[in-house]
């Protein structure tokens, strides 16, 4: 394994593992870091801030170390996302798509755009600073040049004229919206061609029409099924090519477990 370089370091606690690409990003916490996430709720709630979710810890997990939920559902999400991206990619007439990766976070799926398609321009929009500063440093990190990270809130940015991209990607952050229903409606306008969507799901219920917000036991986004997504793309005017709907294994609850994927084309 390859020692983790220190500016690398120094922005843990990242949320996606870059070790395919060459990069160690995750190390194993020490016990003294460990205590400090077991106490960071309390902090949160004191100091009404916010606590990162590689930062969220328990008293179970103090006791048994284990790798974060988010390490361990990323393998399930990225084999079918990477599917996805692939046949978007061989399905184009262009060598050089101009991409958009929304609720991009540390960058992790522009890097993996970039690395399936080097010619790709790749935008990655996210609100949260510190997550582009990361996503800004793995790009240097490994060389893709055509990568750029922008700070900036999805609504702000969906509803920017005059902007079209051949391949839309909106993974990992449509739940943490309280009107995903309307941002898939808005998104519609940047759509040059296919959009790949990824969302956690219910799995307490298969209705159509079920979708509450904010979401169960959370302060903000919303909860919805399968079913209600593939019904508000279509309403949406998205042509659906593909679907599917796996299971998040590190996810307790049944509201938190499900995980939908659709790969669409502009209608």
């Amino acid at each position: 394994m390859q020692s983790v370089i220190p500016e690398v370091h120094a922005l843990r606690p990242w949320y996606h593992d870059f070790s395919r690409f060459g990069l160690q990003t995750h190390v194993a916490p020490r016990r003294i870091d460990q205590l400090g996430a077991l106490l960071a709720p309390l902090r949160r709630l004191l100091n009404r801030g916010y606590v990162e979710k590689g930062e969220r810890f328990s008293l179970r997990g103090f006791l048994r170390p284990r790798p974060p939920a988010h390490v361990l559902n990323q393998r399930v999400k990225e084999i079918v996302i990477e599917d996805y991206l692939r046949r978007c990619l061989r399905e184009m007439s262009t060598q050089a798509p101009t991409c958009l990766d929304l609720f991009c976070a540390d960058g992790y799926y522009a890097c993996l755009l970039a690395s399936l398609s080097p010619a790709a321009h790749v935008t990655g929009v996210d609100l949260d600073a510190r997550e582009v500063t990361r996503a800004r440093t793995a790009a240097r990190l490994l060389n893709f040049p055509h990568l750029q990270f922008e700070v900036a809130d999805v609504w702000e940015f969906v509803a920017r004229p005059n902007r079209r991209f051949d391949l839309i990607l909106c993974a990992g952050g449509l739940y943490h919206l309280d009107r995903p229903r309307e941002f898939l409606q808005a998104l519609h306008a940047l759509a040059g061609g296919y959009l790949v969507l990824q969302s956690v799901v219910t799995l307490e219920s298969q209705d159509p029409s079920y979708f509450v917000a904010p979401a169960p036991g959370w302060k903000h986004g919303s909860r919805f099924t399968h079913a209600a997504l593939e019904r508000w793309l279509i309403e949406a005017g998205w042509r659906i090519l593909d679907q599917t709907l796996n299971e998040l294994p590190a996810n307790p609850r049944l509201c938190d477990r499900g995980s939908s994927y659709y790969r669409c084309v502009a209608a």
